[in-house]
C-alpha cells in the first residue's frame, strides 16, 4: 500500500512538471501582458481626459483648441510609455450655434511580451474623450443696501473677479444694482436695455464711459431692499437679449447676491383699475385713482424703524414703520447710471403732476394709503400662502395684513411674497431656460435662507419643482468666503459637459 501511494505522488509530480511549460507559463505571461495593456490604457484614458478638458476651457475663444489639445494628449502621455509606440490622436472641434463641441480620440499600439509567443506582437488599444462648453448668458444682480456699507469693498472685489471669470466678446454679462430701487447698471441705460448682457461687458470703455467692470468699481451701498425689483429687470434684460441672439443653445443665468431680507416693493398705488386703487377714498389726492399714463403714482416704499432697532428687530411688528413713496431710479429721468451706482440715497420723494394734491404720502405721512398694493409694479402679488415660510414670520409669528401699509413688518412681508413670486414666474418662463444661483451674505445677520434656496430652486428649498431648473445657494459668512462663494457660482455656470 505505501508502495502504492508513492507512485502516485510520484505521477503527480509528473503531471505538473508537464502543465508548467503548457498551461502555467501562458497564464503567467497573460496577466503580465493584460496588465501592461491596463496601465497604457488607463494612462491613454487620462491623458485624453486632460486633452478634452484643456481644450475645452478655451471653447468658443479664438484659441485653436484642436492643436491645444494635441498639445496636452502629447504632454500627458509620455513617449515609449511601457513601451507603447505609434500615438495616433485624433481631434475634432465642433459649433452648433453657442454649443462648442471637442472630441479627442487616440490609440496607441502597445508591445506584448509573452502573449507573442502565440503570434501577436503588439496589441493596438483606443481612448475618448468628449468637452462641451455652452456660452453664457448672465445677469448678475448686486444688492448694495445700507447694511452693506461695512462690506461694499469686499463685494466689489468679489463680484469683479466673478466677471473676470468669463470669456470678453464670446459670454454675454449683464448687471442689475438695487437698494430700495432697482436699475440696470450694465449696459448703462439705468432703465431696460435694447440689448440685454452683451458679449462687450469688458470692453475698453471710451472716454466718459463705463464698462460693467468700471460700474461695479464705482458701486456704493444705501438705502433698503427692493429685491422683486432686481430680479423683475434681470429676467427682462436676459428675455432681450435671448431674443435678439435667437440661440436656443446659450446657457441663461441670474445670479443674485443679498445681504438681507426684501423689505420693499416699487408699486403702482392709484391704479384705476377694479379695487386695485391702493388710496383711501378720503384721500386728497388730485388723482384718486388715476386718470391716465401722466398722473399714475409709481414708487417705491420699505421698511424702517423706530429706536433701537438691530437685526431682525428692524422688523419687529411692534417697532416697525412704513416709509414713504419715492421715484423708481428706472423711471427718474435726472441722472445716469453712473450716477446712481455711486449714490448713497435713492430717497427721493415723487414730485409733480402724479402726487398733486397728496399731503398724506410722503417720507413722514403715509395715511392716505389704505392699504399695501395687491401686486407690485411688475405683476407679482404681494401676498402668499408661503409667506408662513419666511423668517420674519418664523421670528415674530405674525400674520400678514394688507390694510396695515404704515407697519414695516407688513411692507417686508409683501415684499417677500412679491420676490418669490417674481422667481416663480421666472423659472416658468417657457420662452427660455433660465437657472438662479443665490448668494447670501450671512455677516450681517438677516439673510432669509429658506427664500433664497426657493428663489434658486434648490433640491432642498422644500418647494422644489423639477420642470425648473435646478440652482444653487451658497452663503458666504465674511469676505474670504464671499469670494469663494462667488467662484463657486461661476464654476458651476462655467463647468464643461464631459
Amino acid at each position: 500500500m505505501t508502495s502504492y501511494f508513492r507512485r502516485q505522488r510520484g505521477s503527480t509530480v509528473l503531471l505538473i512538471a508537464m502543465m508548467l511549460p503548457l498551461v502555467l507559463i501562458p497564464i503567467v505571461g497573460l496577466a503580465i501582458d493584460g496588465t501592461v495593456l491596463y496601465l497604457v490604457q488607463a494612462k491613454l484614458s487620462s491623458a485624453v481626459d486632460g486633452a478634452a478638458l484643456g481644450a475645452g476651457r478655451l471653447l468658443g475663444t479664438n484659441a485653436n483648441t484642436t492643436e491645444i489639445a494635441g498639445e496636452f494628449l502629447s504632454a500627458n502621455f509620455p513617449s515609449s510609455y511601457w513601451g507603447a509606440t505609434n500615438l495616433q490622436p485624433t481631434v475634432t472641434a465642433t459649433t452648433t450655434f453657442s454649443t462648442h463641441t471637442i472630441t479627442v480620440n487616440a490609440t496607441v499600439d502597445v508591445p506584448l511580451y509573452f502573449m507573442r509567443l502565440f503570434g501577436g506582437s503588439k496589441s493596438t488599444i483606443a481612448a475618448s474623450a468628449v468637452s462641451q462648453r455652452r456660452d453664457s448668458r448672465v445677469e448678475l444682480i448686486l444688492d448694495r443696501s445700507a447694511s452693506m456699507s461695512g462690506n461694499i469693498g469686499s463685494l466689489r472685489t468679489a463680484a469683479t473677479t466673478f466677471v473676470n471669470r468669463f470669456t470678453p466678446g464670446v459670454d454675454e454679462l449683464g448687471l442689475v444694482v438695487f437698494g430700495g430701487s432697482a436699475f440696470v447698471a450694465y449696459p448703462t441705460t439705468k432703465t431696460l436695455s435694447t440689448t440685454g448682457p452683451s458679449i462687450h461687458y469688458a470692453d475698453t470703455p471710451g472716454s466718459g464711459q463705463d464698462n460693467m467692470l468700471t460700474m461695479i468699481s464705482a458701486l456704493a451701498s444705501g438705502s433698503d431692499t427692493g429685491t422683486a425689483e432686481g430680479l423683475y429687470l434681470a429676467w427682462q434684460e436676459l428675455r432681450k437679449a435671448n431674443a435678439l441672439d435667437a440661440d436656443p443653445t446659450r446657457l441663461n443665468a441670474i445670479v443674485l447676491f443679498t445681504d438681507g431680507v426684501p423689505n420693499g416693493i416699487t408699486a403702482y398705488f392709484n391704479d384705476r383699475t377694479g379695487s386695485a386703487n391702493a388710496l383711501k377714498s378720503t384721500s386728497q389726492c388730485t388723482y384718486n385713482p388715476s386718470t391716465g399714463t401722466a398722473n399714475q403714482i409709481k414708487g417705491w416704499y420699505a421698511s424702517t424703524c423706530s429706536g433701537s432697532c438691530s437685526g431682525l428687530q428692524f422688523f419687529n411688528p411692534t417697532k416697525s414703520l412704513g416709509t414713504a413713496v419715492y421715484t423708481p431710479i428706472n423711471l427718474d429721468t435726472s441722472h445716469t447710471a453712473k450716477y446712481w451706482a455711486s449714490n448713497t440715497n435713492d430717497l427721493v420723494n415723487i414730485t409733480g403732476t402724479p402726487v398733486s394734491g397728496c399731503t398724506h404720502l410722503n417720507d413722514t405721512d403715509l395715511a392716505d394709503l389704505k392699504k399695501i398694493p395687491d401686486t407690485d409694479l411688475y405683476g407679482n402679488s404681494t401676498s402668499s400662502a408661503a409667506i408662513t415660510q419666511s423668517l420674519l414670520y418664523s421670528t415674530y409669528s405674525t400674520p400678514y395684513d394688507a390694510t396695515k401699509p404704515g407697519n414695516g413688518y407688513h411692507a417686508a412681508l409683501a415684499s417677500w411674497a412679491a420676490v418669490d413670486n417674481m422667481a416663480q414666474r421666472i423659472l416658468a418662463d417657457t420662452t427660455m431656460s433660465t437657472a438662479i444661483y443665490c448668494i447670501g451674505y450671512t455677516g450681517n445677520g438677516g439673510v432669509d435662507t429658506a427664500l433664497l434656496k426657493r428663489i434658486a430652486n434648490t433640491l432642498d428649498s422644500g418647494a422644489h419643482n423639477a420642470s425648473w431648473q435646478t440652482g444653487i445657494y451658497v452663503p458666504a459668512a465674511d469676505s474670504v468666503a464671499l469670494t469663494n462663494a462667488f467662484n463657486t457660482v461661476a464654476s458651476e455656470i462655467l463647468r464643461l459637459a464631459k
